[in-house]
This record gives C-alpha cells, sequence and structure tokens, in this order.
C-alpha cells in the first residue's frame, strides 16, 4: 500500500520534491514495518534529510532493518554518546563467527552510524563539531574492532609477537589528517600510520605454523587491517584507508618498528612530512606505548627554534597542489580551490611548525584549539581567528552536503541546477546565487590571509634592478671595482672595504659548509642585507657586525630563513648591528632572541613587571615542571629575549637609562625567585621541611635598581634562625643544600647559555664564610666583626626573596647597623682609606682613558659620598634608612637638609650622565673607560664635593 508522503515534501522546491517523493513510495511498497513508516510520517524533518540525502533514503529503503529503531525509538534525536557508541559496537561484533561474517557486520554497524550523522546533521540536529567528531569516534572504533580481531587471528597461526624481553608488542595505529584532529569528514578516506614497538620474533602459533618476525607479523596485520576496512563489498566498505604518509611512502614497509621510524625522520624526514604528522593521535594501540611514539616524532614536528624553514614546505606543497588542481581541473573543489579548506589547515599549520616548539599551546592536532593558540599568543588578531572560524566551519559544512549526497568522497561544487539547489538549501539558503555569495565571501578572506603566508615583502631580485646589481656583487659576477661602484650607489660607505668583507665571506668555510639549499637561502637573504644596510649611516660597520652574527650562528640555516621572511627582523638586526657591537655579539650566541626581532614594538613587560611575571609565566607555563633541562633553558631563552627587548628600546631611544636599568633589574628579580623557589622546592622533594624560611639579600646594583648589561648579580642567601639546637642544624644542612642548588641553576651553562654570574662574597667571612648563613649569624658578624666596606654595601642592600618575617628579622638587622653612633673623623679615615685602595689597586685609568666608575671623581666617588652621609647620619635620621634607588637617596638627604641645593643638582646630574655613558659603553662591547678630555667639569664638579663632605 502506498502511504501519503509527510506533509514536509510538499513544501521542497519543485526540482527537489520528485526524487524524495520517489524514494517515499519505494520505501512505501517495500516490506518496511509499518511502525518505521508511521515515524518516518509525522516528522517534520523527514523531507529535508531524504531531499538532500540519497544515501539515507536509500538505506530506509534497502535496509529497514538496519536503521529503523534510530527513527522508531527517536534515537536520531540524541548526539552520540561515544560510551554507549562502543557498547553497541560490542554487541553488533561480539558474535562473528569468521572474517567474512566481522566484515559483513562491521560494515551494517558503519552504515547505521552513518545515516543516524547525517540524519542530525541535514535535520539541523548536530552542529559541525558534533558531526566531526561522530564520524572521527566512529573510525576510531572500526580501527580498533578490525586491528583487535585480525590481531587475535594472528596470534592464533603465528603466535603472540615478542620483544627482546619476551614481551608481547602490540601494533600502534596513529591517526593523521583530519582523524588525528577529531575532524574527519562525512565521507572521508582515513591517513593511518601503522608502527610496533621493537623487533623480535612471534611465539609460535597454536594452530602449528611457525613463527614469524615481529615485522613480519604486523605487516600481515595492517593488510588484514586495511582490507576489513578499505575492501567494498556488497554492504559496501568502512573507512578507505590511505598509507602513503608513511616513511618512503608506497615504496616502504606498511608497519615500521619504533626505532626504524625514530631513524628514518631524523636523518630522512621531509619538511612536507611534519605538516602530516602535527595531527598525529593515538587511534588504536597501548596509551604508553603510544605516547612514547608521540614523543619521539615531536622533536621532527616540532623545533626548539623558530622554524621559518616552514614557509619553504609550505610553498613547495602549495605549488604541487596549485598544478594538481589546474591539471584536474579543481578550481571549484572546495578543499583544493583558492580559499579553500586546505589553505585553511595550511595556514594556521605552518605557524604550528614555526611556533610550536616555544609554545606548548601550539602542539595540538585540533584546528580549533590550534586557531584559539595563534590568537591567545598574538600570532594572529582576534577578528582573524573569527573569520577563520567562520570560513573553516562553512566550508566543512558544504563539504559535507555534498559527500551526505551520496555518501562519496567528493569535495566539488556540483554543476547541475538541481544539485546546486539541493546544496543550497541544505545550507540554509534560498537559491543557489544567495549561497555563492556568502562561499566566495569565505573564499576570498580565506585566499587573501593564506597570500600573506605564501609570499614575503621580500622583492624579487628580478624585478628589482638594485637588488639584482647587488645580486652580482654576492654573486662576484662584476669585478672588485663595479662591485664597490653599485656599493657606493646604494648608500654604503667605505665600499672598497665591504666588498673585500662581502667576498671573503662567500669564499669562507661556512658558505662552503653549506647544502645546496641553505646556500640558496644565503643567496636570497645577502642581496637583501646589502640593499637594506645601505639606509644606514654606518653601513660598513653593521655589515661587517651582521657577517659575525651570521658566523656565530653557524650551520643553523634556520636562522636565514627567518631573516628572508621578515624583512622587519632583518632591517632590526642590521639597525642592532650598526649600534652595538655587544648586541651583535650577544644575538650570534644566542639566536634565539631573533623571534624578538619579528614582534611588533611591544614594550609593556619593560615598563611593567607585571606584564613581565605573566610573559615569564606563560613561557614556563608548557614545559614539564620535572624537566630540569628544558627549564633551564626556556628561563634563559626568555633572559635573553628581554635584554634583546630592552636594548633595542634602548637604543631606537623610546627608553631612557633609569628604564633601562629598572628592566633589567625587574627581570633579574624575577629569574631569581624563580629559581630560588625551584631550589627549594627540589631539596623539600629530599630532605624534611624546616621550620623557617630562605630569603635572597641583594647588594649593590641589583638593590639600587641600576643593574647594566651584563651584569654580575651581588645577593647573600639567608635563613630564619630556629630556638631549637637541633632544628638549627637541620636549617643548616637544609639551606646549605637550597643554596647549592639555587647557585647550580643561576650559573649553569646550558645550550642556551646561562642567567647571571653571581658574587657571593658579601656574605659574613666572605669566600671563607658559609655559603648560606643564618639571620642570628649574619647580625652577630655585622654588628661584631664586619669592616666599615662591608657597613657601607648595607646601604644599598634589600631583601629580593623572602616572606615578611625574614625581610622584617634583615631590616631589623640592617637598621641596628645602619644607626649606629659613628665619630666623624674616623669614619672619613676609613673610607678615605678604603677609596685609596680601590684606585691603587683596581683603576684602569691611564694618560689617555679615564676609569669612569673607579678613578677619582667617578661613579664610587658618588656612591661612597652617599653612604658615608648615611653612616654618620642615619643614628638621628631614621629617614635614611629606606631608600636603595641612588636618586631617591640623593632626594631624602637633600630634605633632610644634609644635602644644599647645588649639592644634590649636581650628584643627580652627574650620576645619571656616568649611569646612561656606562650603559652606552657596555653596549659598543668596551669598558667603562673614556678619553680623559671628556667630562672633565664633571669629575671635577664630584672632586669638590668628596672635599666638601668627606675632606
Amino acid at each position: 500500500m502506498l502511504l501519503d508522503p509527510p506533509p514536509g515534501f510538499l513544501e521542497l522546491p519543485s526540482e527537489l520534491r520528485p526524487e524524495a517523493h520517489s524514494f517515499w513510495q519505494q520505501m512505501s511498497a517495500s516490506k518496511a514495518p509499518t511502525s518505521l513508516c508511521d515515524a518516518l510520517s509525522v516528522r517534520s524533518d523527514t523531507a529535508t534529510v531524504w531531499a538532500c540525502s540519497e544515501f539515507v533514503a536509500h538505506s530506509f529503503v534497502r535496509a529497514p532493518e538496519l536503521v529503523a529503531d534510530l527513527i522508531t525509538d527517536g534515537i536520531v534525536d540524541s548526539p552520540v554518546c561515544p560510551t554507549a557508541l562502543r557498547a553497541e559496537a560490542e554487541e553488533w561484533l561480539q558474535h562473528t563467527c569468521d572474517e567474512a561474517n566481522f566484515h559483513q557486520r562491521l560494515r551494517r554497524f558503519r552504515r547505521r552510524q552513518m545515516v543516524r550523522i547525517a540524519w542530525r546533521d541535514l535535520s539541523g540536529q548536530a552542529k559541525l563539531e558534533e558531526t566531526l567528531q561522530s564520524v572521527s569516534l566512529l573510525a576510531d572504533l572500526c580501527v580498533r574492532s578490525a586491528l583487535g580481531f585480525h590481531h587475535l587471528e594472528l596470534v592464533e597461526r603465528f603466535g603472540e609477537p615478542l620483544d627482546d624481553n619476551d614481551q608481547p608488542v602490540e601494533m600502534i595505529v596513529l591517526g593523521l589528517g583530519k582523524l588525528g584532529g577529531n575532524e574527519l569528514n562525512y565521507s572521508s578516506d582515513i591517513d593511518l600510520l601503522l608502527a610496533f614497538g621493537s623487533s623480535g620474533d612471534t611465539s609460535g602459533g597454536a594452530q602449528g605454523e611457525r613463527s614469524v618476525s615481529n615485522q613480519e607479523f604486523f605487516i600481515k596485520l595492517g593488510r588484514k587491517l586495511v582490507q576489513a576496512l578499505d575492501t567494498v563489498t556488497s554492504d559496501g566498505f568502512v573507512f578507505r584507508v590511505d598509507l602513503r604518509l608513511r616513511p618512503n611512502g608506497d615504496s616502504g614497509p606498511i608497519a615500521l618498528s619504533f626505532a626504524a621510524m625514530e631513524h628514518y625522520y631524523q636523518t630522512h624526514g621531509r619538511s612536507w612530512e611534519r605538516y602530516a604528522l602535527i595531527k598525529a593521535r593515538l587511534v588504536a594501540g597501548g596509551e604508553d606505548s603510544g605516547a612514547l611514539l608521540l614523543d619521539m616524532l615531536r622533536p621532527f614536528v616540532y623545533r626548539r627554534y623558530l622554524d621559518f624553514g616552514a614557509f619553504d614546505a609550505l610553498r613547495e606543497m602549495k605549488q604541487m597542489i596549485q598544478t594538481q588542481v589546474k591539471k584536474r581541473g579543481l578550481e571549484q573543489d572546495l578543499k583544493l580551490g583558492s580559499g579553500g579548506i586546505r589553505e585553511i589547515e595550511f595556514f594556521v599549520q605552518c605557524y604550528q611548525l614555526i611556533r610550536g616548539g616555544r609554545d606548548g599551546s601550539l602542539r595540538t592536532p585540533s584546528f580549533y584549539q590550534a586557531v584559539a593558540a595563534l590568537a591567545e599568543i598574538d600570532v594572529i588578531s582576534e577578528q582573524c581567528k573569527l573569520e577563520l572560524t567562520a570560513a573553516y566551519r562553512f566550508l566543512r559544512n558544504s563539504e559535507h552536503r555534498v559527500q551526505m549526497w551520496r555518501d562519496r568522497q567528493t569535495q566539488l561544487l556540483p554543476k547541475s541546477e538541481t544539485e546546486r539547489l539541493r546544496l543550497a538549501r541544505s545550507m540554509g539558503f534560498i537559491c543557489w546565487s544567495e549561497y555563492l555569495a556568502t562561499l566566495d565571501y569565505h573564499r576570498t578572506l580565506v585566499a587573501r590571509l593564506f597570500a600573506g603566508i605564501m609570499q614575503t615583502d621580500v622583492r624579487d631580485a628580478d624585478a628589482d634592478p638594485e637588488l639584482k646589481s647587488l645580486r652580482d656583487v654576492w654573486d662576484q659576477t662584476i669585478s672588485s671595482t663595479d662591485s664597490a661602484r653599485v656599493l657606493g650607489n646604494s648608500g654604503i660607505d667605505l665600499p672598497e672595504q665591504v666588498v673585500t668583507l662581502v667576498h671573503q665571506f662567500r669564499d669562507g668555510r661556512l658558505y662552503q659548509a653549506f647544502s645546496s639549499v641553505d646556500r640558496d637561502r644565503l643567496d636570497r637573504l645577502m642581496p637583501l642585507a646589502l640593499q637594506q644596510a645601505g639606509d644606514h649611516s654606518r653601513s660598513a660597520r653593521s655589515l661587517a657586525a651582521f657577517i659575525s652574527v651570521l658566523e656565530s650562528i653557524g650551520r643553523r640555516s634556520v636562522y636565514l630563513s627567518l631573516l628572508i621572511e621578515n624583512p622587519r627582523a632583518l632591517r632590526q638586526l642590521l639597525h642592532l648591528c650598526a649600534a652595538s657591537p655587544w648586541l651583535s655579539r650577544f644575538i650570534g650566541q644566542n639566536p634565539v632572541v631573533l623571534d624578538e626581532l619579528i614582534q611588533p614594538e611591544n614594550d609593556a613587560s619593560i615598563h611593567s613587571k607585571s606584564r613581565l611575571v605573566e610573559e615569564f609565566e606563560s613561557r614556563l607555563k608548557n614545559v614539564d615542571a620535572d624537566d630540569e633541562e628544558r627549564l633551564m633553558n626556556a628561563e634563559r631563552e626568555f633572559m635573553h629575549g628581554q635584554v634583546l627587548r630592552i636594548a633595542a628600546a634602548d637604543i631606537n631611544q623610546r627608553i631612557d637609562s633609569i628604564t633601562v636599568m629598572r628592566a633589567l633589574t625587574n627581570l633579574a628579580t624575577v629569574l631569581m625567585r624563580n629559581s630560588m623557589s625551584r631550589a627549594i622546592e627540589t631539596v623539600n622533594k629530599k630532605l624534611r621541611p624546616p621550620p623557617t624560611q630562605a630569603g635572597v639579600i641583594a647588594y649593590g646594583k641589583f638593590a639600587s635598581f641600576e643593574l647594566g648589561y651584563h651584569s654580575d648579580l651581588d645577593v647573600v642567601i639567608g635563613f630564619l634562625s630556629p630556638d631549637d639546637v637541633n632544628q638549627s642544624t637541620h636549617c643548616d644542612y637544609f639551606f646549605s643544600r637550597v643554596g647549592q642548588r639555587f647557585v647550580h641553576q643561576l650559573t649553569t651553562r646550558t645550550h642556551a647559555g646561562l642567567l647571571y654570574e653571581i658574587d657571593l662574597r658579601l656574605r659574613p667571612s666572605g669566600r671563607s664564610g658559609t655559603l648560606v648563613t643564618s639571620m642570628r649569624a649574619f647580625a652577630e658578624y655585622q654588628l661584631q666583626h664586619a669592616w666599615t666596606w662591608e657597613h657601607q654595601a648595607l646601604v644599598r642592600s634589600r631583601v629580593v626573596y623572602g616572606d615578611e618575617e625574614f625581610r622584617d628579622a634583615f631590616e631589623a638587622v640592617r637598621s641596628r647597623v645602619l644607626q649606629r653612633p659613628r665619630e666623624k673623623e674616623s669614619l672619613q679615615h676609613e673610607i678615605r682609606t678604603m677609596r685609596k685602595k680601590m684606585v691603587d689597586n683596581n683603576s684602569r685609568s691611564n694618560d689617555d682613558l679615564f676609569d669612569l666608575k673607579l678613578d677619582y671623581g667617578g661613579l664610587v666617588d658618588i656612591e661612597f659620598i652617599l653612604q658615608y652621609l648615611v653612616l654618620l647620619h642615619a643614628c638621628d635620621c631614621s629617614a635614611l634608612l629606606q631608600p636603595r634607588e641612588s636618586r631617591e637617596l640623593i632626594g631624602c638627604l637633600h630634605a633632610e637638609n644634609l644635602l644644599d641645593d647645588i649639592q644634590k643638582e649636581t650628584l643627580e646630574n652627574v650620576m645619571s650622565l656616568y649611569l646612561a655613558r656606562t650603559l652606552e659603553l657596555k653596549l659598543m662591547d668596551q669598558d667603562v673607560l673614556v678619553p680623559q678630555q671628556e667630562m672633565v667639569e664633571h669629575r671635577d664638579a664630584v672632586k669638590l664635593l668628596w672635599s666638601q663632605i668627606i675632606g
């Protein structure tokens, strides 16, 4: 009996009505259960789903027994539950009697679930994310089920695969591509990578067959797995399987041991394979073994440094795809066409490869998580994230709609008017033109974003006559005379010297040692550098320093890619090289800091300590707290990057010398506190925690917020003294271990360098004293045994690590010492004696140069004057105990009428000038020495103040 179609059929466009109505007539005439027909006839979404999916309609007509309860029991109205789906899979597959029966039931189970997923999607009950996850979950279950069935089958024949210790070995299946990202298409193939833990042999089968090697066993298992999923039978297929992304592609074995796979990627792995492995995820096999394999692959995928070589690989892959698109006429392909899904994926994956080694949040197979992480770390804007995500959803939904029609793997836009209308209606549009307008909007946006990373701002030498001439200079295809003329015309000073320098570099060992690929990178970079150097007044010095940086970087050619891909970074590097020989040497020793050159000028962490802490914690949050080496490297790389950021802002005059010193001090404080906390935490795990707290006391420029570039840290490590004698002994031992760990973490040189040199000579008894001192012993020493110069040092001292109790204890000792009454003449004599000893033993002044720090009239004179006034007057004026910064102390002395207006102004101006000149000399990689004729009046002014105050 023919049943009247559901009312929704009459609401369909006339072009879609006949086919949907035909399906309904076929089901009415079939032996479909009456309950199913009744349930379908009252659903408002039946017409929409059937009009948009021939596959779904056919399934109800041809195999109602598989899908009837999806409708009659309302199963399609609930999201797929992973636990319930696993239970259903077990129920469907547990009673299989042989391979053929297993394959049949697996295919029927797959059809049932795909009907359910399509119904929910086309009826609007499921969002894209649910559909992607549901298809991915189904694929996972099918792979695991097929793997488990055929593993047992082969074990019956050959026995269990065993390693050298007779422990079972299992196959690990990694999902790549969209399966790995839990974003599988509705009708997609699945990219798999098959591996096993170790070589060995099987134990021999119960059926009497010989033992085979693990390699042979797992190759057989891999073939069985593919056959179970991929073979098309009368019941269809499960999933098409693609193993071509394995090592050596089609010519390689379909399963490899972990060791063989690691060797391949370390020695032969190609750049495009890194893109393929970004989305690697464990699909089947033991979690521990899977995690081990993924950890093994991670260093190949994500490099420790910023890897701008990923752009070259992206261009190569895009060129191959464009050739394929043009050859096969796929311009209207939703995946491969311009502005399509593949370009969105490449856009995100390229930045994952570049930055994933530095930022763990990018090491994810999920598109959504990756694009959110890129926005979080400001690689892309929030607007860009929203645009990419919207385009991705639209394109993926479109892809699903064309695939759900007949359960076929296609991404091509339909050509017939009826099919176009069907796609438009399934996407919620009235007509094709409305749909196409929205599609074109998204594709145009994606194409524009993708073009932005495919093309650098670097000009092509063939299109730029100046650049072509500079390439001739580098290639030595013109004479030295002509080369000098070309360089001079480009603004290079001392062109003859630069020609010699450039030619020596090109003929040198570094260039000769490069591979052809790396030589090509350097060939592209050097003309660009010559061109940009011409914009600098000190271009010859800039190029000399730049070449020195390249020689220091050596064969780590990834940094060449960074500079080629980022003209701004190249421009900034040349500017810094011209301004500061020390900075160019610093960059060469720590090339990871080149990352900072590609960032927009952002001085937030220079001006704000809270932002500095925030950035530091963000850098460490993705590093395993138990991985000591990675933590130490991350700390050092962060420090080097911040120093470069500060120095660049200093050179570009965005900050003054006071801000430079405060920023360097804040940086040291943050890193020092982290090292001390970790030292205590480490010792806590090995020894019983003591009842008291430790602290770190800063002295000198560290205490007065006047640290310069590559300054040492003057510190003393202390702890509060317990009253109990036994506890005191334990504290001595515990905190001595803490002190050793603290010094180790700050001063150990890793491949990323060291954090800081530290000076502990100001601790009680200096080098002969214990590394860590109790506050009781510290107080006794300061009050009974310390020299006057050690009391002077206390003037510039403060707690930089420790709780309030420790801070109060130190301040109490410091106050008692500094407020002791002192006899003026005796104090003057001791300070003059110490000052003379410093000049006689340490000053490096000569007939031509003046030691700006140590000679008479220099920085130390100013420091001694301030210290003298505090030691002499603090007993009567407690306000002098508070300031630690020199400028604040000068202001306090003036407020207490201990300096007159002229003295105050002189000290402030001269000290500011001296400190700024010191920073400038450090940037120039020079000692703190100035010509004897320089700043004579300032030196005389300081000497006059010394005479007036100390005599």
